[in-house]
């Protein structure tokens, strides 16, 4: 993995290279993963399909995996203008970029901030707000309702904790997410997304037990070029159980506007 220092410490990332490109240039693809997972914990499973196209830029966010400090209260603006630095070195602010659920939202805080111009942005199951007050949601942020695979917590914490200390995801991560407000994590009116003028491809469990449909469905109906995919079935770990399907639809949408 490369290493790129930041104000806080210091982001580890891989660049993995096209493996079947359509032209003399590989387009960078920027994968941002959610919060408390890692970049190969997350896109994992999509790696290889992606890359035979795309050149990949996979970071570990601040704090998560092998990238070390991250800004107080793991405020996401200054996160996304830590990966926007991040990108410019390597080429990729103006390719294809894509979040899953908090990499969803700093995806939308670097174009909302306009930190970076990407191509294209893929939001998979994430929210423009988690402020209930802005979006009418009262599902909490609670990391025991996800409903991801058995022991999945220790599973996660087995991510981190060898790059650390033993103890670190629960005493560090865990009490992060807990924490996160609005103000730290993301809170963006709805009619913000009306600016996103690139090609959106929005993809979304049906049975998300944070962000329910209407969040969505909103922000797709919102945004000027925004297409909604919604996942029968499927749950916030959407990424995680059906990690081909996810693969399949962003292929096709980000085809579709190479």
């Amino acid at each position: 993995m490369a290493e790129f220092v930041t104000d806080t410490g210091a982001i580890y990332y891989e660049v993995i290279e096209a493996t079947e490109p359509t032209g003399p240039k590989a387009q960078t693809l920027t994968l941002l993963h959610n919060f408390m997972s890692s970049g190969r914990a997350a896109w994992g499973p999509l790696l290889v399909e992606l890359s035979k196209p795309y050149r990949l830029l996979l970071p570990d966010l601040p704090g998560h995996g092998r990238s070390l400090g991250q800004p107080t209260g793991y405020e996401h603006h200054a996160i996304a203008c830590q990966l926007a630095d991040l990108m410019r070195a390597e080429g990729a602010d103006h390719g294809h970029l894509a979040g899953c659920s908090s990499g969803g939202m700093l995806a939308q805080l670097l174009v909302h901030h306009r930190l970076v111009v990407p191509a294209t942005l893929t939001l998979v199951s994430t929210t423009y707000s988690v402020n209930p007050q802005t979006t009418g949601n009262d599902h909490a942020l609670t990391p025991e309702h996800f409903q991801a695979a058995r022991n999945w917590m220790e599973a996660t914490a087995r991510l981190h904790d060898p790059y650390r200390y033993p103890g670190y995801y629960e005493q560090e991560l865990l009490p992060g997410f807990r924490n996160l407000t609005g103000e730290t994590a993301i809170d963006l009116p709805l009619a913000a997304l009306a600016e996103f003028t690139m090609p959106i491809c929005v993809i979304h469990g049906e049975r998300d037990e944070f962000f329910p449909a209407f969040i969505p469905e909103g922000l797709a109906a919102t945004a000027p070029d925004a297409e909604l995919h919604m996942v029968p079935r499927q749950t916030h770990a959407l990424l995680f159980r059906q990690p081909w399907q996810v693969a399949q639809i962003m292929l096709k949408f980000l085809q579709s506007h190479s």
